[in-house]
C-alpha cells in the first residue's frame, strides 16, 4: 500500500478567467482561502511528493481516456457536519466528473478515499464554512446573487502544499485530456 498524505491531491481547477466570483465568496467564507485554489477534489489524500515520478504515468494515462468537457456552476448545496456546514457549488453535469473519478480509480485504486463517503464520490467546489443557524439565509442570498459560470475542463492537476509558498497548494503538474479528433 503506497503512503498517503494530506499535503497532495488530484483536482480539477477552473480556469483563472472564471475564478473571480468564486474567490469573492471564498475570501469571505472559506477558512482555507489562502491554502487552496478553487478546485474540485478527485483524489485526496494522495501520494507523497517523493512518489510523484512513479504515480504521474498513471495520471497521464487516465487523463488521456477523457476528452474536454463543459462544466457549469449554477447551484449551491451543503454538507452538514456536527458543528458547522460546508457550502459548495455543484459542478454540472456531475456524470463526466464521476466518470473521470472512476477512470482515475481504475489506474490508482489505492487512492479511493473520496469514494468512501456515504453515497460515494460527490463532486463539489467548496466556497466556505457556515454555522447551522446562518446557513439557510446565506445559501439563499448567495444563490439569489449568483450568476452561473460555464467553462471547459481540459486537464486534471496534481497539487501539493509547498513550504516555499507558506504551505499553500501549488500545481506540480497538469495532465491534458485527449484532444478531440478533427474530421476532414
Amino acid at each position: 500500500m503506497p503512503s498517503k498524505t494530506h499535503t497532495t491531491a488530484v483536482v480539477l481547477i477552473p480556469p483563472e478567467t472564471v475564478q473571480p466570483p468564486i474567490q469573492a465568496i471564498r475570501q469571505i467564507h472559506d477558512r482555507n482561502f489562502e491554502r487552496w485554489m478553487p478546485h474540485i477534489t478527485l483524489l485526496y489524500p494522495f501520494a507523497a511528493r517523493p512518489d510523484f515520478a512513479q504515480i504521474t504515468p498513471a495520471l497521464a494515462k487516465a487523463a488521456q481516456q477523457m476528452t474536454p468537457f463543459s462544466v457549469e456552476l449554477t447551484r449551491f448545496d451543503t454538507f452538514r457536519h456536527r458543528k458547522s456546514c460546508t457550502m459548495f457549488l455543484i459542478p454540472e453535469p456531475e456524470a463526466e466528473i464521476v466518470r473521470l473519478h472512476s477512470v482515475l480509480l481504475q489506474h490508482l485504486p489505492d487512492y479511493d478515499d473520496t469514494a468512501r463517503f456515504t453515497g460515494g464520490f460527490h463532486p463539489h467546489l467548496s466556497v466556505g464554512q457556515f454555522q447551522h443557524r446562518s446557513l439557510q439565509a446565506e445559501q439563499h442570498r448567495l444563490q439569489t446573487e449568483w450568476q452561473p459560470i460555464r467553462y471547459e475542463t481540459t486537464n486534471l492537476s496534481l497539487i501539493y502544499r509547498s513550504p516555499e509558498t507558506d504551505d499553500r497548494f501549488v500545481v506540480a503538474e497538469q495532465f491534458p485530456f485527449q484532444t478531440r479528433k478533427q474530421t476532414l
